[in-house]
C-alpha cells in the first residue's frame, strides 16, 4: 500500500504538537496542573482550525479525525513529563520559538485548506490562514489571563500574514510549486519571528497607534 504524505500533512502534525507544547510552557507560568495543561494543549492546538472550519461552514476537522486530539494530548503530556529539562534561563525564549514554529506551520495549512475549497479567492485564504495560526494561541492566552503577543509591538501577526500571502500568490500563479512555497513561507515566518525574538526587531513606531495622556 502506498501512503501519499504531502508537506501539508507533515506541517499539520508538527504544528499540532508544537502548539500543544507551547501551552505547557505558557501554563507553567500559572502553576497549572496536569489536567489544566492537557485542556489548554488541546484548545491551543485545535482552536484556530476550529474557528476556520466554522467560518468555512464545513465539519470541524478534528471531529472527523481524532488523531489531532491524540497528537495534542500526547504532546501536552509529554511536555509535562519532560518539563524539568526545560527549567532553565532560556525557557521563555524557548516558548517563543516553539510558538513561532507552530504559527508558521498552521498559517500554511489554513491557507491551503481555504484555497482548496475555493473560499473567497484570493483574499479569504490569507485571512483564514492567519486565524488558523494565531487563533488557538489567543484563546490560550485569554484563558491564562496573560498578555497576547498580538497586542504587542513584536512581529507576530505580520510574519504570519506575509507567509500566508506568499503561499496564496504561489497557489494563484504557480500551483505546481505549492509544496516548495509552503516550505519557503514557513521559513520566512520563523525567520521574521527570530528577528523579533533574538534581535528585538519590532513593528515600526510610525505604524503604532499610541494613546496620549494629559498631565493635570
Amino acid at each position: 500500500m502506498i501512503i501519499n504524505i504531502t508537506i501539508i500533512d507533515v506541517v499539520t502534525v508538527l504544528g499540532t504538537a508544537a502548539f500543544a507544547l507551547s501551552a505547557v510552557l505558557a501554563a507553567s507560568e500559572k502553576n497549572g496542573d496536569i489536567f489544566t495543561i492537557l485542556v489548554l494543549g488541546i484548545i491551543t492546538a485545535v482552536g484556530g482550525g476550529t474557528i476556520r472550519d466554522i467560518l468555512l461552514n464545513i465539519p470541524i476537522f478534528w471531529s472527523q479525525d481524532l488523531s489531532y486530539i491524540y497528537i495534542a494530548s500526547l504532546s501536552a503530556l509529554g511536555g509535562v513529563l519532560f518539563f524539568p529539562l526545560l527549567k532553565s534561563k532560556w525557557i521563555n525564549k524557548g516558548y517563543l520559538y516553539i510558538d513561532a514554529f507552530a504559527i508558521a506551520m498552521f498559517c500554511i495549512q489554513g491557507t491551503q485548506k481555504a484555497w482548496d475549497l475555493g473560499f473567497g479567492l484570493p483574499i479569504a485564504p490569507v485571512i483564514l490562514g492567519v486565524i488558523t495560526a494565531i487563533g488557538g494561541g489567543i484563546i490560550r492566552d485569554v484563558l491564562l489571563q496573560r498578555p497576547s503577543l498580538l497586542l504587542t509591538s513584536e512581529l507576530y501577526a505580520i510574519p504570519v500574514a506575509i507567509g500566508c500571502s506568499i503561499h496564496a500568490l504561489t497557489l494563484a500563479y504557480y500551483p505546481d510549486f505549492s509544496q516548495f512555497s509552503g516550505l519557503i513561507s514557513v521559513f520566512i515566518v520563523i525567520y521574521l519571528r527570530h528577528l523579533s525574538i533574538n534581535k528585538d526587531v519590532q513593528v515600526p513606531s510610525w505604524a503604532i497607534l499610541k494613546s496620549s495622556t494629559t498631565n493635570k
